[in-house]
């Protein structure tokens, strides 16, 4: 019977472990990469969402004529905002 040689056995085992942790980590890294381009995206939209919301109540002149402004109304800009947050498709951000 040939005798058990746990010292390699052991630094085999340790070697596995330790490329069994580099692919575990570079799985998790790419997710959170992920993870953060799409917030990152979604953040953004919302920023471009409030400042399409501010800019009228910062460029308005008091001395211009008082003609209906032409363009959606509140209402519909509120909604085309709550699309902009809520219906983002991963697909469409790949590049």
């Amino acid at each position: 019977m040939a005798p058990i040689d746990i010292t390699r056995i052991e630094s085999e085992a340790r070697q596995l472990r330790a490329e069994e942790m580099r692919r575990i980590n570079g799985l998790v890294s790419a997710r959170l990469a992920l993870y953060g381009q799409l917030m990152a995206a979604t953040a953004l939209t919302g920023l471009k969402a409030i400042a399409d919301v501010l800019l009228p109540l910062f460029s308005w002149n008091p001395q211009a004529a008082s003609a209906p402004r032409p363009g959606p109304g509140l209402l519909q800009h509120m909604n085309r905002i709550a699309r902009a947050l809520f219906s983002w498709n991963p697909q469409a951000h790949r590049s």
